[in-house]
C-alpha cells in the first residue's frame, strides 16, 4: 500500500482548521526584540491545505500500516512483547496516578507507595528473592544497578581485586556492555554441544579474581540450563556471585525462581514478562531483586510499612544511593502490578506454559 504524503495531496485553498484570533495586546509584536534579516522567512510557508476527512482518513489508512502488540507478535530483538491489556492502560490513566508528584507529601501519595510496596512483595515471591528496588528505568539500567551493587558488596569484603565478570556466549547481548560500564573486565565462556554453559571452561575460568557469573535462563537460544545447581556451586565455592538476566524469565515463572537456583542477585523486564508497553510504546522497567546477602548494598530510599504507613526508608549506609531521578517509572510499575493481580500466580504459570 502505497501513501501519499499530505503535501502531496494539498490542493490550494482547501481548509481543514482555522486559527483562532490572535488575542494578544495590540503592538505586543513591536516590544519583542525583531530577528535577523537571515532567520526572517520572506514567503509565506508551504503547509499542506487539506480537508479535515483528507487528513483523518490518511492518518487512519497509516494506522492500519502499523504492526504492534495489538494486531501480532512484536519482536524487538530479543524481546517478545506481551499484548497490553487495556484494564491496565486504563487504570494507568487515572487521574489519581497521573495528577501525583514524587515529591509531594508522603502523607498524600499512601496509595500510590502501597502499589509500590506490594508489587516487590509480589517480585520477591515470583523470583524466590529477599527484596529489591524498582528504581531502574530499563534492563540495562538494571543490569547496571546489579552489578554495582556486586562491586559494592566486594569492596567492603575487602576483595577489590575481584574485576572480572563471567558471561557466556549465549547470555543476554547488553550483559557485557553492563559490565564493562561498572570497570569489570568481560570474560567469555563457551557453549558445549548442547548449547549450554561449558562446564570445563567455567571451571579453568573461576578464580579469585572473578567477582560474577551472568546468566540468562533460559538463555538466548532458548535452552534451559540443566546444570544450573552444579554451575551454583561452582560459583560460590569459588567466592564469586552469581547473576541473573530476567530477560527470558516469562518462561518459568510459576515453576522454578532464580532464588531457587542460587542466584544473589537478578534484574527484571516489566515490559516483557509483566505485560507492559516497551520501546516506542513507552518506558520499560527494570526492578533489581536481591538475596539476604545483597540486601544491604540496594539503592535508597527503600520504601518500609510501619505502624503510622508507608514511609521512604534514607538510613541505610550500605547503600550504593540512587540509580534514578526519583522512584523509578512508576506507571509502568503501576501496570506490571494489575497485570500480576489479574492473573494471579495460576495464570502467570499458564501464560509460561504457553510462552
Amino acid at each position: 500500500m502505497s501513501e501519499p504524503l499530505l503535501i502531496d495531496m494539498s490542493k490550494l485553498g482547501r481548509k481543514a482548521y482555522c486559527l483562532p484570533p490572535l488575542d494578544l495586546p495590540r503592538g505586543f509584536d513591536q516590544a519583542l526584540p525583531s530577528l535577523p534579516a537571515s532567520l526572517s522567512r520572506q514567503n509565506a510557508a508551504r503547509l499542506p491545505e487539506v480537508a479535515e476527512l483528507d487528513v483523518v482518513r490518511h492518518f487512519t489508512r497509516l494506522s492500519n500500516l502499523v504492526h504492534g502488540v495489538d494486531n501480532g507478535m512484536y519482536p524487538l530483538g530479543s524481546c517478545t512483547m506481551k499484548y497490553n491489556p487495556k484494564l491496565a492502560e486504563h487504570i494507568a490513566g487515572m487521574s489519581e496516578f497521573t495528577q501525583i508528584h514524587p515529591l509531594q507529601d508522603i502523607s498524600t501519595v499512601q496509595g500510590s507507595l502501597s502499589v509500590m510496596y506490594n508489587l516487590l512483595e509480589d517480585l520477591s515471591s515470583i523470583t524466590g528473592m529477599s527484596w529489591g528496588t524498582l528504581q531502574p528505568c530499563a534492563g540495562a539500567h538494571g543490569e547496571y544497578t546489579g552489578l554495582k551493587m556486586i562491586r559494592a558488596y566486594f569492596l567492603k569484603q575487602g576483595e577489590s581485586k575481584r574485576n572480572k565478570v563471567l558471561i557466556p556466549v549465549s547470555a543476554h547481548g547488553t550483559n557485557p556492555a553492563s559490565a564493562a560500564v561498572n570497570g569489570f573486565d568481560v570474560v567469555p565462556i563457551a557453549s558445549d554441544e548442547r548449547g549450554l554453559v561449558d562446564l570445563e571452561d567455567l571451571a579453568s575460568k573461576l578464580d579469585d579474581s572473578v567477582a560474577a557469573l551472568m546468566l540468562t535462563n533460559p538463555n538466548t537460544l532458548g535452552l534451559f540450563e540443566q546444570d544450573i545447581l552444579v554451575i551454583s556451586r561452582m560459583v560460590h565455592d569459588a567466592g564469586a556471585l552469581l547473576y541473573y538476566d530476567g530477560a527470558n524469565l516469562n518462561a518459568i515463572l510459576g515453576m522454578a525462581t532464580p532464588g531457587d537456583m542460587g542466584f544473589d542477585v537478578l534484574h527484571l523486564n516489566l515490559h516483557k514478562t509483566f505485560s507492559t508497553p516497551h520501546g516506542g510504546g513507552g518506558p520499560g522497567s527494570g526492578p533489581v531483586m536481591v538475596n539476604s546477602t545483597l540486601r544491604p548494598f540496594l539503592p535508597k530510599p527503600d520504601i518500609e510499612l510501619t505502624d503510622s504507613g508507608y514511609v521512604y526508608q534514607w538510613d541505610n549506609e550500605e547503600s550504593i544511593g540512587k540509580v534514578s531521578m526519583f522512584w523509578g517509572n512508576f506507571l509502568v510499575l503501576l501496570r506490571a502490578y494489575v497485570y500480576i493481580l489479574r492473573m494471579g500466580s495460576e495464570g502467570l504459570r499458564a501464560a509460561s506454559r504457553h510462552a
